[in-house]
């Protein structure tokens, strides 16, 4: 590799002048039972007015680090020292509200806010919680109204502060966050894969309130798997890989390429191609048709307006659109687990309106779903258990065995990071819990795939390899395929037929060749 890769550690004792490191991380180890070796004597340094990529594949650790920084873990082994005045001083941060009042404060893909809250009560409970801005309840809200407006004109971000949660888009939410790290006077702001899936201009508001926070001094550590939003948004980028840090690089002086040997090593990156698989079979019969369907959110809301689709044997129908605009509770209510207001879902010509989720599983039906906790995977049980769990058995038997070489076959082909079967699920990263959801439902679907998001946390090999998968499966096995993501590069890599969700409704069909431009619009309208 040509680039410059940086020294990884200041090797500097607490008490000496520092220039423009704001926080040192030295020799971080952390272990989970299994056992899960998530960090192993990870040092890193953070600058002033800097914004740091964390890049690695799934399981390497990213996560786990940030979670440390924000006090959610505590390290087994090492340090971490925060800059007061000129010098580095050891600190203990042991809980989240340690670390914000510390002036970290870290935003998730999954913003961190109370929905039936308005924004500014919302901001009133961090603001109580650290006594700054002398608000010391939260009936001071005047004050705290009067604190949003300025801070909000500040950094142009406009957000009705009396506006409830539930009713702010995604990016709204996330800007929120922002704001919220702006007003508490963030010294170093988190971002643990929070920007990645927002359509380019959404994304680049967010960049620009990012800059400001940069600008006076703060310092922010960007978690992504997209290589590119890294090379476009950061000043560095920090590798690593099995829990150790592989490299420092200055932006500017790597490239794309380089970082992704650095990431996955030469014999992994070459795996990495956009190819599509193409279809060979003209599409089948119709496998799954809905009509004139309307479903609820979970706050009595019509979420899904009068959506009509017909998804045929052999092909892929890909759903684009921002988080929050029906595309969950549409996928969900086709599997079973949203109540329909109205309308009709035919599976193989049986309308399954009021069917439950076995009842349509039975028919072939697998569901990657979006609330993977919820919906996809026990955290206490192992690997093998919830491989088990959707395997087809005879009768009450389970034949453990070949559910045992079954999960192995798995593990291998999807490249789950795992000490073995046994490890139970809840000890796996986030990317790692996707590939087995992923792996299980893509392998047992019979009739037809209804997934949503199904590559969100995983890392570039992964999801190309998911995506081929899928394709491969339609094509060569007559599957039907219905996916939902908010990743625009993933729906035109992966689809015969691209529709736009906006406000519950659906526009289209598009082909594949048709224009980002034009896509992102009607996501954004």
């Amino acid at each position: 590799m040509s680039s410059k890769v940086l020294s990884t550690s200041a090797n500097i004792s607490s008490a000496e002048s520092v220039e423009n490191v704001i926080l040192s991380a030295r020799n971080i180890s952390k272990s989970f039972p299994g056992p899960v070796i998530a960090l192993d004597r990870v040092s890193l340094d953070l600058y002033a007015g800097e914004i740091l990529a964390l890049l690695g594949e799934n399981g390497s650790g990213k996560s786990t680090f940030v979670k440390i920084l924000y006090g959610i873990y505590t390290p087994d082994h090492g340090e971490i020292l925060m800059k007061t005045g000129r010098i580095l001083e050891r600190v203990t941060i042991n809980s989240p509200a340690d670390a914000m009042s510390k002036g970290i404060l870290m935003v998730s893909q999954v913003p961190q806010l109370i929905s039936k809250l308005t924004v500014a009560e919302n901001m009133a409970l961090t603001l109580t919680s650290l006594r700054i801005h002398g608000v010391k309840s939260l009936t001071s809200i005047k004050k705290i109204l009067k604190i949003i407006s300025e801070e909000s004109e500040k950094i142009g971000i406009k957000i009705d502060p009396n506006e409830k949660v539930y009713n702010l888009t995604y990016t709204q939410k996330q800007l929120v966050e922002i704001l919220r790290a702006m007003i508490v006077n963030a010294k170093i702001l988190l971002l643990d894969e929070a920007l990645t899936y927002l359509p380019l201009l959404e994304r680049r508001k967010l960049y620009q309130a990012l800059l400001k926070l940069k600008e006076q001094g703060g310092s922010i550590v960007i978690i992504t798997h997209k290589i590119s939003e890294a090379m476009e948004i950061s000043n560095r980028i920090a590798v690593l890989r099995a829990g150790k840090i592989v490299g420092v690089v200055n932006t500017w002086e790597t490239t794309i390429d380089q970082v992704r040997v650095m990431m996955f090593g030469e014999e992994r990156s070459k795996q990495i191609s956009y190819v599509k698989v193409q279809t060979i079979n003209p599409r089948g019969e119709p496998r799954i048709i809905i009509r004139n369907l309307h479903v609820e959110d979970d706050y009595g809301r019509e979420i899904v307006r009068g959506v009509n689709l017909t998804i045929h044997a052999g092909e892929v129908v890909g759903i684009a659109g921002i988080s929050g605009n029906g595309q969950r509770e549409l996928l969900e209510s086709i599997v079973g687990l949203r109540k329909i207001k109205s309308g009709d879902i035919y599976v193989d010509n049986v309308n399954v309106k009021r069917s439950g989720v076995k009842n349509i599983r039975e028919l072939g039906v697998s569901f990657i779903p979006d609330r993977l906790l919820e919906h996809g995977i026990s955290p206490e049980e192992s690997i093998v258990e919830n491989i088990a769990a959707c395997t087809v058995r005879n009768g009450i038997n389970i034949p453990w065995g070949l559910i045992e070489e079954i999960s192995r076959e798995l593990i291998n082909s999807y490249q789950i990071i795992a000490p073995s079967t046994k490890t139970p699920v809840k000890y796996l990263s986030g990317g790692n819990i996707l590939k087995t959801i992923v792996a299980r439902e893509i392998e047992n679907a019979k009739k037809a795939l209804i997934a949503c998001n199904p590559t969100r946390t995983l890392d570039e090999v992964s999801a190309i390899y998911v995506r081929r998968r899928i394709r491969e499966k339609a094509v060569n096995e007559n599957l039907a395929v219905l996916i939902a993501s908010e990743d625009l590069d993933e729906v035109l890599m992966v689809s015969d037929i691209i529709y736009v969700m906006n406000t519950g409704r659906l526009y289209g069909p598009l082909t594949p060749e048709a224009p980002c431009e034009d896509i992102e619009k009607l996501m954004v309208m």
